[in-house]
């Protein structure tokens, strides 16, 4: 029995822990959207704690992909400078870093709070949202884009993802905003005025 060579067989080590990150982040985002909607008001401690795994997950698949990078192009910028997809890819997981830091410092705050005009306070986070939701899913698209590369190139992939995003964002403001507003609304309701409406209905 022919022994894999060291490099193929951290490689392979490598690639199987960033697709389990991928479920791992998929798994703990779905559970944000069960704190934010599925209750009568946002969830704030299940949101922290689904908020907290995505992080995680979103480290190692920075590691993971990096590692991944190293072993398949040595970090040579002239390397990697031949390689759209993967340009294409560090570009996007940039931009979903850069996203989810926003989400963590401007929009959970926010979902739990009181707002006197909850449609636009849900601007935002719809916004942000559905750029994250089409950043997630370009990213795995990217995964399986490997032919497509010499056809498209960087630009070609660039092109792709800014259409992701303003079809998803114009989703997200015309779906997503008036869930979230309704929820926001729902947050202002002091929860003694709930109790008494459930007692009333007895």
């Amino acid at each position: 029995m022919e022994l894999l060579d060291p490099s193929t067989l951290l490689r392979l080590l490598a690639l199987y822990a960033h697709v389990l990150a991928c479920f791992g982040a998929a798994a703990a985002i779905v559970l944000g959207d069960v704190a934010i909607f599925v209750p009568r008001r946002v969830d704030a401690v299940l949101l922290s704690k689904a908020s907290h795994w995505v992080t995680i997950a979103l480290l190692l698949l920075w590691l993971s992909g990096l590692l991944l990078v190293g072993i398949d192009t040595g970090f040579e910028p002239a390397v990697i400078a031949r390689k759209p997809k993967l340009l294409a890819k560090l570009t996007v997981v940039l931009v979903l870093s850069l996203n989810g830091l926003a989400l963590h410092r401007w929009v959970f705050p926010r979902l739990a709070a009181v707002h006197t005009q909850p449609e636009r306070a849900a601007c935002l986070p719809s916004l942000l949202g559905g750029l994250g939701a089409a950043s997630w899913l370009f990213a795995a698209f990217l995964g399986i884009a490997k032919p497509l590369a010499p056809v498209l190139g960087y630009a070609g992939f660039m092109l792709m993802y800014a259409g992701a995003l303003l079809l998803a964002m114009g989703i997200a403001l015309t779906l997503l905003r008036p869930r979230l507003s309704s929820q926001l609304q729902r947050a202002e309701e002091p929860l003694c005025h709930g109790l008494l409406l459930r007692t009333e209905t007895v």
